[in-house]
Formats: structure tokens, sequence, C-alpha cells
């Protein structure tokens, strides 16, 4: 995989704020396929935080393209920069398995403005 934890932290990527405390990146490696699949960078970073809101919204914030993903027990969200931090594009959780990779390529076309992938 390839944007994993770059030292590259202001590149243009989709920002990726996960709960270390309780969460590991083998936990949502399909997420990161599924952004990796669409072709977008991505960084992954470690929080000592389980507000998935938050995760996501600070994510959304610090990426150059406005785009972020937090990920903790409470499930994963999809934020963009610009919709209020309670109102996430989508939120899913933690047990979807079968969801993560939609959700990464989501995020990945939220930034290449294209139609997203159903999450039913």
């Amino acid at each position: 995989m390839e944007g994993t934890n770059s030292s590259i932290d202001n590149r243009p990527s989709i920002k990726v704020f996960y709960d270390c405390d309780h969460l590991s990146v083998s936990d949502f490696t399909n997420i990161l396929l599924g952004i990796e699949e669409e072709g977008i960078p991505f960084d992954v970073h470690e929080e000592h935080s389980s507000d998935v809101l938050d995760l996501a919204y600070r994510a959304s914030l610090e990426s150059r393209l406005g785009v972020g993903v937090g990920i903790s027990k409470e499930g994963v969200v999809l934020q963009y920069e610009k919709l209020d931090k309670a109102a996430p594009l989508f939120r899913i959780k933690l047990y979807q398995l079968d969801l993560f990779r939609s959700i990464g390529a989501n995020a990945a076309r939220l930034v290449k403005k294209m139609p997203f992938k159903p999450l039913d």
C-alpha cells in the first residue's frame, strides 16, 4: 500500500485519523485499499480519541483536499471540510466490514467529483 504514514504531511492527500488506543491499521486496511484503488494518496495518523465525528472532522480540516476519514470503536465516518461536524457524508458501524472498501473509494471519489458507490 502506497500512502500510509508519510513524512510529507502537507501533500494533497486524504487524511485518515484513527483511535490508536483501540484499533490498529490492520483493522481497517480495506478502507485504505478503497482509496488507493481510486488513485488518490492518503496519510494515516494515530490519534488518542474515540470520538469518531471529531476524528473525521479534524482529518478533513487538515487535508489539503478537504476530505477526511475518522475511525474508532464508534464506527467509520467520511467527512468533507465544508460540512457541519455533526452531519458527515457517510457514517457506518465498525462491524460493517463489507462496506469498508466502498467508503474508502467514496472518499477518493469525493476528491475526483465522481458518483459515490452505494453503501447498502
